[in-house]
């Protein structure tokens, strides 16, 4: 795993500036900002980071009293529940995925069977939001940005695949150089595209083995 500090020691050698001339030049407050601008690049195109967004539907609650000598179970509505009204979807979003998205829903008994989810069970609203129709607990794929860089600790570990951090060095030092030396940009900026190339973006999913039903 990569630390900032790893890149940005990367970022530098590239540049061919020691960390007190980079902060001279006012580069370096600058290495997230277009990191991040590399980061949207490569999850909005290339890799992004496949993952789900869980959310419980529960518009129905009980409460417990006593009344005529005896508990009673009463069933209450909880305006809290998040049934029909849009559900925006985490800050790290980017699109909609494309793997399965599932829902829990309670059959009955206190039973509760994962299904995939249908249109009649939720609906996409907008870009980045979702109405859910049903009672459950629901798993909706989406593509995610695999971190947004910061203020960073040069120990702080960067959670994302090496071959996605690899480019960053190369977007970083091309537009640092953008102004002053656009020889050395455009250089920069080809590695950087060249990286791109590289990146393994291989989707695991089309390997699973598909059981046909109906006795076929």
């Amino acid at each position: 795993m990569y630390t900032w500090g790893y890149l940005k020691d990367a970022i530098l050698s590239k540049l061919d500036l020691e960390e007190e001339e980079a902060e001279t030049m006012n580069f370096l407050r600058r290495f997230p900002f277009y990191a991040n601008e590399a980061m949207t690049q490569i999850c909005s195109a290339i890799k992004p980071k496949k993952t789900f967004f869980e959310i419980e539907v529960n518009p129905t609650k009980y409460k417990t009293e006593w009344k005529d000598d005896r508990f009673v179970k009463t069933e209450i509505v909880d305006e809290e529940g998040n049934l029909d009204i849009p559900l925006t979807m985490p800050d790290d979003f980017i699109s909609f995925g494309d793997d399965v998205n599932t829902i829990d829903e309670d059959i009955g008994y206190g039973t509760m069977l994962e299904r995939e989810a249908f249109d009649e069970d939720f609906s996409y609203h907008g870009y980045n939001q979702i109405i859910c129709h049903k009672k459950g607990k629901y798993r909706i794929s989406y593509n995610a940005r695999w971190l947004t860089f910061g203020s960073f600790q040069n120990s702080k570990v960067l959670e994302a695949p090496t071959d996605v951090l690899d480019c960053i060095p190369s977007y970083v030092a091309s537009q640092c150089m953008k102004v002053d030396d656009e020889v050395k940009s455009s250089i920069f900026r080809n590695e950087y595209e060249m990286f791109l190339a590289r990146i393994d973006n291989t989707d695991f999913k089309s390997n699973k083995t598909l059981t046909i039903g109906g006795d076929w």
